[in-house]
């Protein structure tokens, strides 16, 4: 469970799979997505923002942070 923290991972998706909660993710090219969980259920991606960083990743790794608790 990701609480409070930002934790880096490889495969948001599979990281995020059996979560609940509103979720900012920002791909290694620095984009920023909001990421609706729900068990159980699909999740809604939205893209916030375009990347801030150059094109060429200094890390493969995705960054995951809540935002918000489990949505109704």
């Amino acid at each position: 469970m990701i609480e409070n923290v930002t934790v880096e991972v490889l495969n948001p998706a599979e990281t995020l799979r059996n979560q609940d909660g509103i979720f900012e993710v920002t791909s290694p090219y620095g984009h920023v997505y909001q990421v609706t969980c729900r068990r159980g259920a699909k999740m809604s991606v939205r893209e916030l923002s375009e990347p801030k960083r150059a094109l060429r990743p200094e890390s493969i790794a995705w960054r995951i942070r809540r935002v918000a608790q489990a949505v109704a």
